[in-house]
């Protein structure tokens, strides 16, 4: 594959620019990630884009706050018992989850202005950056249309709303890393391309983010803590009631013994696709890649199976959960990488 010229002077502010925005992204995926654990996402019933900054600041402000939540479906339902003391602790989750997303806008926005004034970008990045900052507003608006989801009648969060918001920040992160690495090498290639070896990689990756998305529907449905053993599920490879009539195609994504299903053996087959590609191309050679980001691919796809085993047998314990989320993004980022490289040194 050939690279084009991005014909642009590195600057250093814009190298640690765009590091900056891209570790934010990924902070606000491990944020986020938490706050769906400790179920905090539905604690603040309003969105205020700008006023929703300010927490609360006084007892009275408190009790109003615990009050409107006390009138959601969750409380109704799920937290009936619950303290102020306790909803504090989820409402701080939402709020600081929502808080940085906002420092998130502010951190793109404001040095990106300077840059356009100072000239040290062009045509090439205007045009991914105005990419990037739409799909970072439908992020916004998305974010309150899922917690809109869950304070109606359901006192769940839609799993549509919920991996549509998930897979969308995972596309932001995926651009702002591959643009920060095309930055630094100054160079820029087609990500789509079928005419290489490396494309082998490429299917890598996509596997890797559809088993991020089947994870999303396991979070959205709880579908995690239906089955707790790996591989079998209830004694079975093809449990009972994996197809609901009633359902048909729905059962993808609304049967929680189909979710579960799907996303183990989605991840069984990443795993075992990724790991013979990369143990081959560390033996074979025949897309020449540094050994040492072979290795960095297979052992932090190793951890990830295991995270995920861990996550299964332990019921979706918050620490494993967790981590399996936040490895799985790490996975991904490997992979891009790998996958930028194999195009510079590819035989």
């Amino acid at each position: 594959m050939q690279f084009t010229e991005l014909n642009l002077n590195f600057q250093k502010p814009v190298m640690l620019w765009l590091i900056l925005l891209t570790i934010m992204v990924f902070l606000i995926i491990v944020i986020g990630g938490l706050t769906r654990l400790t179920d905090s996402g539905l604690s603040m019933v309003d969105w205020q884009p700008l006023l929703g900054t300010i927490p609360p600041l006084n007892q009275n402000q408190w009790l109003r706050v615990f009050n409107d939540y006390q009138l959601t479906p969750e409380f109704i339902y799920v937290n009936k018992n619950m303290t102020l003391e306790e909803f504090k602790y989820i409402f701080w989750w939402e709020w600081f989850h929502r808080f940085f997303a906002r420092l998130i806008g502010v951190v793109f926005l404001i040095p990106f202005l300077y840059f356009f004034l100072k000239k040290y970008l062009n045509i090439f990045f205007y045009k991914r950056f105005t990419i990037i900052f739409i799909l970072g507003l439908i992020q916004g608006f998305v974010g309150w249309w899922m917690v809109k989801s869950g304070l109606q009648n359901n006192p769940y969060v839609s799993a549509y709303r919920l991996t549509f918001h998930l897979s969308n920040a995972i596309i932001i992160y995926s651009l702002l890393l591959w643009t920060s690495i095309e930055y630094y090498n100054l160079k820029s290639k087609r990500f789509l391309y079928f005419k290489s070896k490396k494309f082998l990689i490429l299917i890598s990756i996509l596997l890797v983010f559809i088993t991020i998305l089947s994870g999303g529907f396991m979070a959205g449905s709880h579908a995690g803590q239906s089955f707790n053993t790996y591989p079998l599920m209830n004694g079975k490879i093809i449990p009972d009631d994996i197809y609901l009539k009633e359902l048909g195609m729905l059962n993808l994504f609304e049967n929680t013994v189909t979710i579960n299903f799907n996303h183990r053996w989605i991840a069984t087959l990443t795993f075992i696709y990724t790991f013979s590609l990369f143990t081959y191309l560390f033996i074979k050679e025949f897309i020449q890649l540094h050994k040492v980001i072979i290795c960095l691919v297979l052992s932090t796809l190793s951890l990830q199976f295991f995270l995920g085993v861990m996550t299964l047998v332990s019921n979706v314990a918050i620490q494993y959960a967790s981590l399996h989320q936040t490895n799985s993004v790490l996975l991904l980022s490997i992979l891009l990488f790998a996958y930028f490289k194999s195009t510079i040194k590819e035989i």
